[in-house]
């Protein structure tokens, strides 16, 4: 024991306390834009949120708070008002008391005494490292799990309820509990998590607004539950539907040699996979028992099962299977079953610890198996575990009530199997599509967007490991290199000049040359006229964006600037902003809880160009001038749309069950953009589509 401590204190929580490291800033910058009044419906934005925290000069190389709750950044409010990395350090005390917790509250609902206790958690050594170097949740998620399951012993149902709830705010996966009560007859758990999911709900759109709690709900939570939030296809995160994606789905950049291209072939084993899992789980559950020793291997099958369905579990996610192991250890010990205990014992170590080989090519191999031995090893505990339920749950005069309880699930097995198959059909049915429309990109970086065309070709904006870049179609760096990050660009079609947003410290500014007098300070997203006489930009406040527009005078290497004013106040909180050929402004902002398109002429007041019931934003001006190209939020997905300026009529480009951002104008007939189409939320590839008038 004193060996894993000084293990976890050496490896963890040392390294964890020198500095930020990856996790803990997403939940940090949340909690203090929260704190400091922004506006916070754009915190899935990656490149927004990166801008903010380059602006706060957070030693981070990259941030994004994609598929977390809202509600995960409470717990770190009461820190937002100290330094990142002071208020890191508090939280690392923080999770060791969590820890202390934990065991204190195992000690009193098993017969393992402390040091046995002890030992089992920190056999959990690479999820336990991993959440001190990280800052992660997990460890707040496993003493808030542990504390409703010793008041479920003390049948305060209520509270147990109400804990499951607060931990499934924080991590979405805990609220299945509540299908375990309602099978087990434990009516006031099952209530109580869900009206506490309800109250949470309410607190977090308190909070953060109903705008933002409606994007998390309807854009960020369906895509999280179908495995597209980082890297669907990463061995890393050893998930089904990981592996299932490498087998199935084609992805230029991330998967280009999958087994088989059917994404069809998806469609039906993922959802079969899901049902292979909890048919024989719900099973082996007695609705009637009341057995506290049969109730603590139902809690653990139950918990293990939720990690192993889980589609993007990372390492430190089985720090919360210290809570089924130690209970099932209670159990087995107690039952002198020692050979199940060691089996238990040392499955739950190799899960914990040993990481399977990454694969060494993109081809499918058995290398590739390998890479994924943490799933297979999570199943193989999960079936020794439901046997030991099995075994002891059922008698010969029990066999009546299990074919009683096969009935229902075997139908109700049929219906989610259907469901998932006609959902991931829906899903999948414009991918290949997609597929074809992608830009040749000589490079595979993380996220692509933010296309402009240049006479010889286009660059584009793209995150590295490092952080981002401006990069041309053939991959080269497009400005000088700089520490800063480079967000987003302007370019002169006629002068193939890059104007390029860089982020630092000192806030954003736009580079016009590389003299100080020709930088606009405070300045980000620039657009620029095709004779570079104009500059449009924003300028934020407070997560609100100003559109202002700056005069410049061309000459010889870079333009002068010559004049710089806010062209629209408040109301009009400004996303993006265009030029047409004849110099007028089009722009999108959001004025009373809607967005739209608007046209404006400096020294005019602005007026509704493109207005719909849904959001619209992002336009883009065909050279000549005679389409608009924008993003429309259709069945909350974004789709790429064109409008005639002369007729109005609309035209959707793009159809599938993902997003398409930033549409750009190569020319009069091709418009590129950004897709999330079978990658991560948010996290595009480039494509371009051609338009016909």
């Amino acid at each position: 024991m004193a060996f894993l401590a000084c293990l976890l204190l050496a490896r963890g929580v040392l390294p964890g306390w020198r500095g930020l490291h990856s996790d803990f800033p997403n939940y940090y910058l949340v909690a203090r834009l929260l704190r400091e009044g922004y506006s916070l419906d754009r915190i899935y934005d990656w490149i927004w949120l990166q801008r903010i925290k380059d602006h706060w000069g957070l030693d981070q190389s990259l941030v994004g708070f994609a598929g977390l709750t809202p509600f995960s950044a409470l717990p770190v409010l009461p820190l937002a008002g100290f330094a990142a990395l002071i208020a890191k350090r508090f939280w690392i005390v923080a999770s060791l008391l969590f820890l202390f917790g934990t065991s204190e509250t195992l000690q009193r609902v098993t017969r393992l005494g402390r040091r046995r206790i002890w030992i089992l958690t920190l056999l959990a050594v690479i999820p336990l490292r991993s959440s001190f170097i990280l800052g992660q949740m997990h460890i707040l998620v496993l003493i808030l799990l542990s504390l409703a399951y010793f008041f479920r012993l003390r049948e305060r149902g209520i509270v147990c309820g109400s804990l499951v709830a607060l931990a499934g705010a924080l991590k979405v996966y805990p609220l299945l509990f509540v299908f375990y009560f309602a099978w087990k007859r434990q009516w006031r758990e099952a209530l109580s998590v869900v009206a506490g999911t309800a109250a949470l709900l309410g607190v977090s759109y308190l909070c953060f607004g109903s705008h933002l709690m409606h994007i998390y709900i309807t854009q960020i939570l369906p895509r999280s539950m179908q495995g597209e939030v980082i890297d669907p296809y990463s061995p890393q995160a050893a998930s089904a539907a990981a592996f299932l994606h490498r087998l199935f789905i084609l992805e230029p950049d991330l998967n280009p040699t999958p087994v088989w291209n059917r994404p069809a072939l998806y469609s039906i084993f993922y959802p079969l996979w899901q049902v292979a899992v909890w048919f024989p789980l719900f099973l082996s559950i007695r609705p009637s028992s009341r057995d506290r020793d049969t109730e603590k291997l139902e809690w653990a099958i139950f918990l293990l099962a939720l990690l192993i369905l889980s589609p993007v579990p990372s390492s430190y996610h089985f720090v919360v299977m210290i809570l089924p192991i130690i209970l099932a250890a209670d159990v087995l010990v107690k039952r002198q079953q020692y050979l199940r205990l060691g089996i238990v014992v040392l499955l739950y170590f190799i899960i914990c610890n040993v990481v399977g080989p990454p694969p060494k090519s993109s081809a499918f191999t058995f290398q590739t198996v390998l890479a994924f031995s943490r799933l297979w090893i999570e199943l193989l505990l999960w079936i020794v575990l439901v046997i030991c339920v099995w075994r002891e749950a059922y008698t010969p005069e029990s066999r009546k009530n299990i074919l009683l309880n096969a009935i229902p699930l075997t139908a109700l097995s049929g219906v989610f199997w259907i469901a998932g198959f006609t959902s991931y059909q829906h899903h999948f049915s414009h991918l290949e599509e997609d597929i074809r429309s992608r830009l040749r990109f000589p490079i595979h970086p993380l996220l692509a967007t933010g296309v402009h065309p240049l006479d010889d070709g286009f660059v584009a904006t793209v995150m590295s490991r490092s952080g981002y870049q401006i990069v041309d179609q053939n991959g080269q760096m497009a400005w000088e290199h700089t520490a800063s990050d480079q967000l987003s660009s302007a370019t002169t079609r006629n002068q193939s000049r890059v104007i390029p947003e860089l982020a630092d410290k000192g806030g954003s500014r736009i580079t016009l040359g590389d003299s100080p007098e020709m930088q606009i300070q405070n300045a980000e997203s620039p657009a620029i006229s095709t004779d570079g006489a104009l500059l449009v930009y924003i300028r934020e406040e407070k997560g609100r964006g100003q559109l202002r527009i700056a005069h410049l005078a061309a000459r010889t290497g870079a333009p002068a600037l010559l004049s710089d004013a806010e062209l629209v106040r408040e109301p009009y909180d400004v996303r993006d902003a265009a030029l047409t050929p004849s110099g007028e402004v089009v722009f999108s902002a959001r004025v009373n809880g809607r967005t739209n398109i608007y046209q404006v002429t400096p020294g005019s007041q602005p007026a509704v160009l493109i207005a719909d019931r849904e959001e619209v934003e992002a336009p883009a001006v065909s050279p000549d001038g005679q389409q608009i190209a924008f993003r429309k939020l259709l069945f909350n997905r974004w789709q790429l749309m064109t409008m005639s300026v002369a007729s109005h009529d609309e035209r959707q480009l793009t159809f599938g069950d993902c997003n398409a951002f930033a549409p750009a104008w190569l020319d009069n007939a091709t418009v590129a953009y950004a897709t999330d189409c079978g990658r991560g939320l948010g996290l595009t590839a480039l494509a371009s589509i051609k338009v016909i008038r």
